[in-house]
């Protein structure tokens, strides 16, 4: 017996893989300890970042698709060293450039305040990025956000100062990526050794 092609969809709804909605897809970023990390990491792009929750490498392109998948970017915003301040600000950067108009809002130690200016927000902007700068963390404004704007899909960005090249215990669930802003070279660079001169 034949069944006609939307009669069969209905049955057998279609559905993506578990994988392709978790942070780090498991085609697009390497496992911890893979030539992923960059050796000599510069910030703000290739710092070691990771899935706050399993540990998985995360490169930038990872978090990007995370930007375009959520309204809401929530990123540390007191840590103030110079690998933090610069992610933040090529985070931010980045969102402005593929998701204007942006809104940036700073986050106190109010997290329902901080969640009603994000609700205004959204009514004019594409992408709002919520700094926390007080005593809310980037967890605590994430539920505040999301009990305030429902259906709203949050992103949150811990930045921790560390050299570290795996995700340590204690940075498990600080948010969806932590990254870490203290890059180590796994490797000196040295320096170039110039080519012998020819005649000619």
């Amino acid at each position: 017996m034949r069944f006609p092609l939307p009669a069969l969809l209905l049955a057998f709804p279609l559905t993506s893989c578990t994988g392709g909605d978790q942070l780090g897809e498991p085609w697009g970023s390497p496992m911890q300890h893979a030539t992923g990390l960059s050796d000599t990491p510069y910030p703000p792009r290739d710092l070691a970042m990771f899935d706050g929750v399993n540990g998985r490498v995360v490169m930038w392109a990872d978090l990007m698709r995370l930007v375009r998948r959520t309204s809401v970017i929530v990123v540390d915003g007191k840590a103030d060293d110079r690998g933090a301040v610069s992610m933040r600000n090529a985070l931010i950067e980045d969102v402005n450039a593929g998701f204007a108009p942006v809104a940036v809002l700073d986050c106190d130690d109010d997290a329902d305040a901080c969640a009603a200016k994000v609700s205004d927000a959204l009514d004019a902007n594409r992408r709002v990025v919520v700094r926390c700068l007080g005593g809310v963390s980037v967890a605590d404004a994430s539920r505040a956000i999301r009990s305030k704007c429902w259906f709203t899909s949050v992103t949150t960005v811990a930045l921790v100062p560390s050299q570290d090249r795996e995700l340590r215990p204690q940075d498990r669930e600080l948010a969806d990526v932590v990254a870490y802003t203290a890059p180590k070279r796994v490797f000196t660079p040295q320096p170039a050794t110039p080519a012998p001169k020819t005649r000619g």
